[in-house]
């Protein structure tokens, strides 16, 4: 079956097109045009989304004001709860030590690491695919992650440490294929740095940094029959050091213990653990598991409609009766139903899209070449070169996955980091896969090259109009103080524009104002010290002797002026602060201070905590 199913990969024809690929990729004219193309493209959205990649009642207000309290004097782990590694903290109070603590500081790093991104997926699609078969893949993924317009992007990330962190390891993925290609030792090294960074970004990411490396490894070192123990260490050392560097002086006055417990612990309360559950699409099972047959569905369709497109094209409609089109109108014909059927009676509860079926697209990648490795290990041959990266990428894009395996989505803040190398498999599979399993060789294959292309291209203009209309309609509402400016929706500006100016008003710049459960972009817009270690406040992180200590900071810093935002969160289960969680520091809040004002949209009646509608309660303390 899997000979059948990847017979393109081993058919004379298709190895003479791969040659004449490969020989394509030298093609650096090409290449310059199709940068120039891309940066035209980023440009272009650079404009029409300015200044709307921030969400300021999320964890982007954490972003922007842990630094500043880093520069104050904090200490990362003691003063400031924190669940990740300490470089991108440390690296962004740096930024703002030397450029300004401004919001567009982090803007700029951010847009440097999507050139530094959208540069490597390029590199890497080029290892697959022609030049601007690797140019669509790379605009894809610039729309859908980069310049992402729902909760998150590369300019303003969810956290830049998962930023920092996917930068580094897409560089270890670069590296690692570099030395399948080369079997140079620097480039083993240069892949173990790499991993070592990411361990200080954000160590969950280390699985996806250190797998290429190790499969690269396996692959070059049993080809020729050794064991690849010198390589391992070459690899290992750089990460070792780098990890010690960094976390021996945090270990040294922070005690291990309160690291796990900080860090680690915390995920087992029942709110997170839903969460979880939510994310990976565990929590709406078996809907989801329908949906990603759907999207089996909507690959089939898209494949055999790009195949027939071709026929169509070349004008050989007459092949139809010669059976040369079945496996096209096969695959509409199998595809068509199953999408329809899932989403008539299951498929209401996800949103539909293609990349729903990728968990069982690159299993079925790695399982595929996987046992083809063994069999040609077993003659003492290796893979051809285009085999081992596709493995290579689809284990690193499916390492990505797993924190949303069965809820893969285009809109959620996760997507920019669980997505890229997806894309890259996936247009290789419709640009080379799909018509070698679909149509004969010759005129009508390169026909279904070029339709599946043209699909694609007539895909990332939609998105550029899509998301270019999203964009700009709906985020029109302008947030100005003297540390940034950003536009939002009004239904979350207005409110916290109020807030802004009443808390300047009424607030000095010594002043600890408490702004939660995530809004620290407030503190942070207008210069104002945060009294709580926790920057982000949701069901399960505040719990007993933490919320203890919660009140603690608030009473003996006498924090003038509290701001609570009515920020829902059902993803977590407990819906509402105050009512469905943290009682205990809401009714303390109630008996030492009292509210003085409601900043919301509908000022005309009294609102209550747990209602659709997002605004801000102020408190002032008593006197």
């Amino acid at each position: 079956m899997f000979e059948k199913i990847f017979r393109p990969f081993n058919d004379s024809n298709n190895q003479i097109a791969i040659a004449a690929d490969i020989r394509a990729r030298s093609s650096t004219h090409q290449d310059k045009l199709a940068w120039f193309a891309l940066a035209a493209l980023f440009v272009v959205m650079l404009i029409a989304t300015w200044q709307r990649w921030t969400h300021p009642i999320i964890d982007h207000g954490r972003e922007m004001n842990l630094p500043t309290r880093i520069l104050a004097g904090e200490r990362l782990y003691v003063d400031i709860l924190y669940y990740y590694g300490p470089f991108a903290p440390y690296f962004n109070a740096l930024l703002y030590r030397v450029f300004g603590i401004h919001l567009t500081t982090l803007h700029v790093s951010g847009g440097v690491c999507a050139v530094l991104i959208l540069a490597m997926i390029y590199w890497l699609a080029r290892r697959l695919m022609s030049v601007w078969q690797a140019a669509l893949a790379t605009a894809l993924v610039m729309l859908i992650c980069a310049l992402n317009v729902y909760l998150g992007n590369y300019i303003q990330p969810y956290s830049y440490a998962v930023l920092y962190g996917l930068v580094f390891a897409l560089a270890s993925l670069v590296c690692a294929i570099r030395y399948l290609q080369s079997q140079s030792r620097f480039w083993l090294c240069l892949a173990g740095i790499s991993a070592g960074l990411v361990a200080i970004c954000k160590p969950e990411l280390m699985a996806s940094a250190i797998a290429p490396s190790g499969v690269a490894l396996v692959l070059v070192c049993f080809a020729e029959r050794r064991w690849p123990w010198r390589e391992a260490m070459i690899f290992t050392l750089p990460v070792l050091v780098i990890c010690a560097v960094t976390y021996g002086p945090i270990l040294l006055r922070v005690p291990w213990q309160t690291l796990i417990t900080d860090t680690y612990e915390i995920f087992k309360s029942p709110p997170v653990a839903h969460f979880s559950r939510h994310l990976n699409g565990l929590q709406d099972w078996p809907a989801t598991g329908y949906a990603s047959l759907a999207a089996v569905g909507i690959i089939l369709c898209f494949c055999g409609f790009s195949a027939l497109l071709a026929i169509l094209v070349s004008g050989q409609r007459g092949q139809l009766s010669q059976g040369e089109a079945q496996p096209a109108w096969g695959a509409i014909v199998f595809g068509l139903p199953l999408w329809i059927y899932v989403f008539k009676f299951h498929g209401t509860v996800v949103d539909p899209n293609p990349l729903k079926a990728s968990p069982l697209v690159l299993l079925m990648i790695i399982t595929v070449i996987g046992w083809r490795w063994w069999k040609e290990r077993a003659k003492g041959s290796r893979l051809e070169e285009r085999d081992e990266i596709l493995l290579i990428i689809a284990l690193f894009g499916l390492i990505s996955l797993m924190r949303v395996f069965l809820n893969v989505s285009l809109k959620n803040s996760y997507t920019p980091f669980t997505v890229p190398t997806v894309i890259i498999v996936y247009l290789y599979l419709f640009f080379h896969i799909s018509p070698a399993l679909l149509l004969p060789a010759g005129r009508l294959r390169e026909n279904a090259k070029l339709s599946a292309m043209a699909i694609v291209a007539v895909s990332v203009i939609a998105l550029v109009v899509t998301y270019t209309t999203l964009s700009r309609e709906r985020r029109t509402y302008e947030i100005s103080t003297s540390r940034g400016r950003f536009l939002t929706v009004p239904s979350l500006g207005h409110p916290l524009a109020e807030a802004i100016r009443y808390a300047e008003q009424h607030t000095s710049p010594g002043d600890y104002l408490l702004s939660f459960p995530q809004g620290t972009s407030i503190n942070f817009l207008i210069n104002r010290p945060y009294p709580l270690r926790e920057e982000s406040i949701v069901p399960g992180f505040l719990t007993g002797a933490r919320e203890a200590d919660a009140i603690r900071r608030i009473s003996d810093r006498r924090v003038p002026l509290i701001l609570i935002g009515n920020l829902l969160t059902p993803e977590y289960r407990d819906r509402t602060f105050g009512v469905d969680y943290n009682q205990d520091l809401m009714n303390w809040i109630l008996e030492h201070y009292h509210l003085v004002a409601t900043f919301s949209n509908s000022n005309d009646r009294e609102h209550r905590l747990g209602e659709v509608e997002f605004f801000i309660l102020a408190y002032e303390r008593n006197p």
